[in-house]
């Protein structure tokens, strides 16, 4: 299972996790892809989505 959001294409990011010494190391941050069905064209599809695209989907209708 990929973690890319199949609407927006959004994947993994990097990025550093930084201690209060300055002590840098790698980390990546993950999506919060949630399950939920869409309407495209009359029809329910089941999609990956992240949550930023399934707010801004209930905001337009």
């Amino acid at each position: 299972m990929s973690k890319v959001c199949e609407i927006c294409g959004r994947g993994k990011m990097t990025g550093k996790n930084v201690s209060h010494a300055e002590n840098k190391s790698n980390r990546t941050f993950e999506l919060n892809l949630q399950t939920t069905t869409i309407e495209v064209d009359g029809k329910q599809k089941k999609v990956k989505a992240c949550t930023k695209c399934i707010k801004t989907a209930r905001k337009s209708n």
